[in-house]
Order: C-alpha cells, then structure tokens, then sequence
C-alpha cells in the first residue's frame, strides 16, 4: 500500500510539473516549444546570412558555411569562434554566451562587424527567433 502512495504521488507531481510548462526535455536539451535549427535557417540564415559573397561554400569567412541545415548545425552548434575563440559560435542553452548572437545583436565586444554584413540589422523578431532557439538546446 505504502509503495502505490509513493508511485501515485511521483505521477501527480509529474503530472503537475508536465501542466506548467516550461523547463527543459532532460532527453534532448531542448525547451518545449522552441524553435528549431530548420525554423532559424529558413527564416534567418538563408535569406540573411548565406547569400552571395557571404556565408556560402567552402570560402565562407572563417569557414563559417551556413548554406543549408547541416552545414550551419556543424559550423555553428559547439564550434569556437574565430574571432572570440573562448566563445563558442552557438553556445546551447546560452545566447548571452554564444558570439553567433553577439554578433546579429551588435554586442560591442565583437571583433570586427556586426552581422549581417548588408541589408541593415536583423529584426527584434529575428534576433527573438535566433535567442529562443539557442536558449532552447540549439536543436
């Protein structure tokens, strides 16, 4: 009797846990609900980053190729920076540490310019998109 009490009461607070959103899924890293790296590359990185003369091919600057999903996971998600090698590109779960997100949000300790290089800053929408995803596993 005593080891049915303690099963019921571990599923109603998992259950009371699971209805207030929030916190992260302990499997995947990631925050329910955030954006995923194909939202931000459709959204963001395609249309802003890996244009021509930019973040495309293999003489993107710094390597930094963002062209398509997989390219931009394995370029971005845990890579040092070039120009901030103590920060990573994409740090998960840390936008406030991760210089891919110092660098659209014009932090002034970058080296070098704020990206993108043309067509103006990056909407508070976008920046809010990019933020959320890293804030969330980077996933």
């Amino acid at each position: 009797m005593v080891i049915r009490a303690r099963i019921l009461a571990v599923v109603a607070m998992m259950a009371a846990a699971a209805s207030c959103g929030g916190g992260s899924n302990p499997i995947t890293g990631s925050s329910p609900g955030a954006p995923t790296l194909l939202e931000v590359q459709a959204q963001v990185l395609t249309p802003r980053c890996a244009v021509s003369g930019c973040h495309v091919s293999a003489t993107a600057p710094f390597g930094l190729d963002m062209s398509s999903v997989s390219d931009s996971a394995a370029n971005l998600i845990g890579v040092a920076s070039s120009e901030k090698p103590l920060l990573s590109r994409v740090e998960p779960n840390d936008s406030a540490n991760s210089y891919l997100y110092w660098k659209i949000s014009g932090n002034p300790d970058i080296n070098g310019d704020p990206m993108p290089a043309s067509g103006g800053p990056l909407s508070p929408a976008d920046l809010a998109l990019v933020a959320a995803w890293i804030d969330g596993g980077a996933n």
